[in-house]
């Protein structure tokens, strides 16, 4: 007996999400990674090439010079140093993920056949639409663990909304695209072990008469979809190596939760491994074909041991005011109570999801560029909001909190009442990063409210360290002032065009700066309309309606 998914429900759930990021997204992106990116879609389209060409029409129209964009490493004996100055302007490989440009072509076909601002399309539409479907496999992988819709609704509610992944949807940086990959790989692994689950017993209902031939085709159908499940699981893995190559690191803990789970079912594993083994062999080409090597993807040194000698960013990304993962996620603090409940549950997914947890905190925590914002590089730069390498952990803790819901008999009212309050401060603390751009020069900020911080080595150590002037903080007090009123980006630098968002507009809401209260009114009631439905429908599924298998 199973649960049947609702799919009227999934169809909800991911219409809210997207137009809850569209609404919310400011439609532009980082200076950086996402600048890049967009380059690199725009050559796609128009020379049908993955280079980047310092003839684009973006970049005569942004006044946007390519050596600014393209980071060169230097053929001397300093592999730590990147030339700005000396990049010759030719078609060169920037070192982003194609895999990210490659899912904005189709975004920057509509906005040319639409003729609407390519930058606004683009940066509206991409990165929300991935963290909207990421938390919709949230609630179908919530809901295959813990066969509930509440609970998997109110799971996908806590990541789409509670955690600092929200902020992300107007960035184009990668880290989106890599956490869905990661977590739909992970949740088809979990369905071709569970074959009888609710996603696929659709078909699985035993013959009535009790037919032997039947019952068999029926059993070899169930078998053909797990060993597709489990290719696809080995397909989405890859494909997050793709988006971005920090997942390599997590392919051995993958591997070997397969390896233990499916010893039983030989041809699942081989199905996993071998499309798996087919996409690292082609991300390997790729590889080749860009900077002459099978492992390297562009970072050079960036990309080497060598590049991890520090130690305080371990604790900076726990606990650091201006980075710190229990202030951008504030119920993360619960995550220590979840997880023995969850050892309980499921001891697989429990030693998969910690040595996740514990390697990507190990991998960022060490990261040490030098220079000075050297200590800022394990949380993901200056323009970070939050400890940004730790996005894609943010669906993992959210399932595992959900076994806080199955434990809460005891003591309800005060449970519920932490819960509630945990995850209302961390949808006003990334709402703050919502509503003004964290790529805002806060030094400037600085020089008006605190000259004398400017003084230090890096205006970004107090940033991260002193309460008073972590990032939180700092949105807080020029939301109070007003603060992006008062900045004219036009005078400044224009490789910095994009530093300063949607600036002179108070709020960092596209549609909100460029068309007005209306639009936003209108897309808040759909959302309103839309909770209402999903409310609804969990209601009327209450007590689950089961089939037999």
């Amino acid at each position: 007996m199973v649960h049947n998914i609702n799919k009227r429900l999934i169809i909800l759930v991911f219409s809210f999400f997207l137009i809850f990021n569209i609404a919310s997204s400011g439609g532009h992106f980082d200076i950086w990674d996402g600048v890049e990116a967009f380059l690199v879609t725009e050559s796609m389209v128009l020379k049908h090439s993955a280079k980047l060409y310092p003839d684009l029409p973006s970049i005569k129209t942004l006044s946007f010079n390519i050596r600014y964009v393209v980071w060169f490493l230097k053929s001397s004996e300093d592999k730590k140093l990147y030339n700005y100055e000396t990049i010759p302007l030719e078609p060169v490989y920037s070192v982003r993920s194609l895999f990210l440009s490659a899912i904005a072509v189709p975004f920057y076909y509509l906005a040319t056949i639409s003729s609407i601002s390519l930058v606004a399309v683009v940066g509206l539409f991409v990165n929300s639409l991935l963290i909207s479907l990421t938390s919709l496999v949230i609630f179908c992988f919530s809901f295959e663990v813990y066969r509930s819709n509440k609970i998997a609704v109110v799971l996908s509610l806590i990541f789409g909304l509670c955690s600092f992944v929200w902020a992300y949807n107007t960035t184009l940086w990668p880290q989106p695209l890599q956490t869905l990959c990661l977590i739909a790989s992970i949740y088809f692994i979990y369905l071709s072990l569970h074959r009888h689950s609710s996603f696929i017993c659709h078909y699985t209902r035993v013959n009535r008469k009790d037919n032997n031939h039947d019952t068999y085709n029926n059993a070899k159908r169930d078998s053909i979809k797990g060993i597709y499940f489990a290719g696809l699981g080995g397909l989405f893995l890859g494909l997050s190596v793709f988006a971005h190559p920090s997942s390599l690191i997590l392919i051995p803990g993958f591997v070997a939760y397969s390896i233990f789970s499916m010893r039983r079912n030989s041809r699942e594993l081989i199905s996993f491994v071998t499309v798996l083994a087919i996409i690292l062999f082609l991300i390997g080409l790729v590889n080749y074909s860009r900077f002459g090597s099978f492992a390297e993807f562009g970072y050079f040194y960036y990309g080497t041991l060598s590049a991890h000698g520090g130690w305080i960013g371990l604790w900076g990304l726990l606990a650091s005011p201006g980075a710190g993962l229990i202030f951008y996620f504030p119920i993360v603090i619960l995550l220590p109570i979840a997880f023995r409940y969850f050892y309980r549950e499921n001891k697989g997914l429990f030693l998969l999801f910690s040595y996740f947890l514990i390697v990507t905190w190990l991998f960022a925590g060490t990261l040490y560029f030098g220079g000075r914002q050297g200590d800022r590089a394990w949380g993901g730069g200056a323009e970070a909001w939050g400890p940004r390498y730790l996005v894609p952990v943010l669906p993992f803790i959210t399932v595992v909190l959900g076994t806080l819901f199955l434990h809460m008999r005891k003591g309800l009212i005060l449970k519920l009442a932490i819960i509630i309050s945990l995850c209302g401060a961390g949808f006003y603390v990334n709402l703050l990063g919502k509503l003004i751009w964290y790529g805002l020069d806060y030094s400037l900020y600085l020089q008006t409210h605190a000259p004398t911080i400017t003084t230090t080595t890096s205006p970004y150590d107090p940033m991260t360290w002193n309460p008073s002037y972590s990032p939180i903080v700092l949105h807080a007090k020029a939301l109070m002032d007003n603060y992006a009123s008062y900045l004219q980006p036009t005078i400044y630098h224009s490789f910095l065009w994009n530093t300063y968002g949607l600036a002179p507009c108070s709020y960092d809401i596209y549609l909100f700066c460029k068309f007005g209260i209306i639009p936003v009114l209108f897309l808040s009631a759909a959302i309103a309309v839309l909770a209402i439905f999903i409310i609804m429908e969990l209601r009327t599924r209450s007590p689950q309606k089961k089939e037999q298998v």
